[in-house]
């Protein structure tokens, strides 16, 4: 089979796609490794750190927690930066005038996988960073707060323990006293009798359970309590008219001020009342006349006193009682005929 030669178009077209393959290849390398566009203004500033801890190139930078370059090489300072870490970033170029000379660089992390990031806080003041300046540099351990507060808990709890273990507390004296646990036994037991005695068919939630007669009153009374509510809401009845009628409600606020008045009246002595309850000089008085009358009833039940012989003596009363009629007699008698009983003599000298 005879070979068929290739035009130069052929492979001038076969060139051409193959250098485009090439260069989406490397485009979206450089995308995915630097987060940016391969065209976008760039520049370039450094830091010095005294431990990177494990940062590699390709690691995001991050302004205010948004990701704005990427780290392009981790080394070790020229000659004359002693043991510090040189971290040579890539950024992008918008963000310029955010990065200046009170800005600082710290190591934060991706996740708790320990994926290491470079953390550039933002700052108005101070002056902005030229191209290949040089930035101050902080190495923290994201995981050094989280260790040492894992440490601070554990402290505590070696502490907590200690006491309990040494009996000390509420929950070490109940492990360590056994009179308490003991207590502690019986009113667990007596609290399990009580509730076996509620679950049984003979305790209240077993006979409201099993008991049909129960039930139904129970019912009953919902419905009643149902209705009763229903007749208020309608404004039936004294409570539904009360809740309803505004003017009545009125009248009711109205009783209630003068009521609290008049409360306020008597505890501060006005008026008669007031003074009765305030005032011990008017109390001993009529305490005093109290006692005067309670004396006298006595003497007249017992017939003392002319008083006490009019109630008690039936024959003084029948005396009294005929001389007034005789007397109302008398009186009418005058009335009828006044000359009978007036005589007028005149004589002359």
């Amino acid at each position: 089979m005879e070979k068929k030669a290739l035009s130069w178009t052929e492979v001038r077209v076969g060139v051409v796609v193959i250098a485009s393959l090439v260069i989406l290849a490397v485009t979206i390398l450089y995308i995915g490794s630097t987060g940016g566009s391969p065209w976008a203004p760039t520049y370039h500033v450094k830091a010095l750190m005294s431990d990177v801890n494990g940062l590699k190139p390709g690691a995001p930078v991050r302004l205010g927690g948004v990701e704005v370059g990427t780290v392009t090489n981790v080394d070790f300072a020229p000659e004359g930066g002693g043991s510090m870490v040189e971290v040579s970033m890539r950024l992008d170029r918008r963000v310029k005038s955010r990065i200046t000379t009170q800005s600082s660089v710290t190591l934060g992390a991706l996740g708790l996988l320990g994926e290491k990031a470079v953390d550039i806080t933002p700052s108005s003041k101070g002056v902005p960073i030229e191209d290949g300046g040089l930035l101050a540099g902080v190495a923290e351990d994201p995981f050094k707060g989280l260790l040492s507060d894992a440490s601070d808990s554990t402290t505590h709890l070696k502490k907590i323990l200690a006491r309990m273990d040494a009996g000390e507390g509420t929950i070490g004296k109940a492990l360590r006293d056994e009179e308490l646990y003991a207590r502690m036994v019986d009113v667990s037991l007596r609290l399990q009798q009580v509730m076996n005695k509620l679950e049984s068919p003979s305790g209240p939630l077993g006979r409201l359970v099993n008991d049909q007669a129960m039930s139904r009153q129970l019912s009953s009374a919902v419905r009643g309590i149902d209705s009763v509510v229903s007749r208020v809401e309608e404004g039936k009845g004294n409570l539904g008219i009360l809740s309803r009628d505004e003017d009545l409600a009125r009248d009711l606020k109205s009783l209630t001020r003068s009521m609290n008045d008049i409360a306020g009246r008597l505890q501060h002595g006005e008026g008669s009342a007031g003074r009765l309850l305030n005032d011990d000089a008017l109390y001993r008085r009529i305490d005093s006349l109290s006692t005067r009358l309670d004396a006298l009833v006595s003497k007249v039940e017992k017939g003392d006193g002319t008083a006490g012989r009019i109630v008690q003596d039936p024959q003084l009363y029948e005396n009294l009682n005929a001389a007034a009629r005789d007397l109302r007699g008398l009186i009418g008698d005058v009335r009828k005929d006044p000359r009978k009983y007036l005589r007028v003599k005149l004589s002359v000298f």
